[in-house]
């Protein structure tokens, strides 16, 4: 049993926990979260508004929220470093705060032997390594003790854009994401706060506007992601990424360049073989909209029915649940390292 611990508990950190609860081989000894109420942390679990009722039982007790009998300790402290350390045993810490900081208090953390890897999910310049599965986690090494999950755009794209440099070759292209809103983001307008640095306030001005009622149009860092864990596409892709008034599941518009003119049949035949019997990666062809993608396991969904090829330019859409998916591949990466 692989014992970890949970930083954070907003949409990753409780997707996370819902998944996990179903996994007998990870076991939740404890989530810190700077909400005190603990009361509203078990609301919050049974109760989702984009996933519906978590069918497990849900209770707490004093300082513990128990599902169907399994008890996890709660803290509600600002600091990892505050945690009582010498009163938890953990094999790692998942930090899903999205706070930038906490990686210079978990270094010492790792120092002083409280737990042996510190797992986040967002991208680091400090971490040791970012990881997407299936695409570079044949890298990881026992060294590595700060390890990134990579983000949900990147662990979408990075297996196509993969695939077909391999194959084909990419000379150049582009990427437009349009992903639904996130938590810091308002429903009336106001200021763009950042959620990796608190208190800073972003000059992109438009990121604070409603996000329910416009596109909003803004960078996105899912190609940098990506050339972290595929050096050999930097600076061949563009990307741009729209905000859009939906609660869940993203969608990617990536057209590559490539030094091999194909045909569609023969994409096509690529595609399907390199997702036959793939954890990670999967097709459709039927005609569906991204409601119908909530709560895939899956990285990204290939849309073959959108799939365009002319000579040497094709271009590729992809679905992906980008909380569901993207928190999904969490324990696998969890029992990767494990496994090293």
């Amino acid at each position: 049993m692989i014992k970890i611990g949970i930083n954070g508990f907003g949409r990753i950190g409780r997707a996370l926990t819902r998944i996990l609860s179903k996994d007998d081989s990870i076991e939740i000894i404890f989530i810190n979260d700077i909400n005190p109420n603990i009361d509203n942390l078990s609301y919050l679990l049974k109760y989702d508004s984009t996933y519906g009722q978590f069918e497990l039982d849900v209770k707490n007790n004093n300082n513990e929220i128990i599902i169907e009998n399994k008890k996890i300790k709660c803290f509600d402290s600002k600091s990892i470093k505050n945690l009582p350390w010498d009163k938890i045993d953990i094999d790692y810490l998942v930090d899903a705060s999205g706070v930038s900081k906490n990686i210079s208090e978990a270094k010492n953390l790792l120092a002083n032997n409280k737990f042996d890897k510190y797992i986040i999910t967002h991208c680091s310049d400090e971490s040791d390594i970012e990881v997407i599965m299936g695409v570079n986690d044949d890298k990881l090494i026992e060294d590595h003790k700060i390890i990134s999950n990579s983000i949900c755009d990147a662990n979408a794209v990075a297996h196509i854009i993969k695939w077909c440099d391999e194959e084909y070759g990419i000379l150049n292209g582009s990427l437009t994401t349009l992903h639904p809103w996130l938590s810091y983001q308002n429903l009336l307008d106001g200021p763009s706060i950042s959620q990796s640095n608190p208190g800073v306030v972003w000059s992109d001005y438009s990121l604070g506007r409603s996000s329910i009622e416009s596109l909003i149009p803004k960078n996105t860092t899912a190609i940098e992601a990506v050339e972290k864990v595929l050096p050999q596409i930097k600076n061949k892709i563009m990307s741009y990424s729209y905000r859009v008034p939906t609660p869940t599941v993203a969608s990617s518009d990536l057209v590559l360049n490539l030094d091999k003119i194909v045909d569609k049949d023969m994409l096509l035949s690529f595609i399907k073989e390199r997702c036959k019997n793939n954890s990670f990666v999967t097709i459709n062809n039927e005609s569906l909209v991204s409601k119908d993608y909530q709560k895939s396991n899956f990285s990204a969904i290939i849309d073959l029915q959108w799939l365009k090829v002319n000579e040497n330019t094709v271009k590729i859409m992809l679905w992906y649940d980008n909380e569901w998916g993207y928190s999904s591949r969490i324990p696998d990466l969890i029992k990767k390292i494990k496994n090293i």
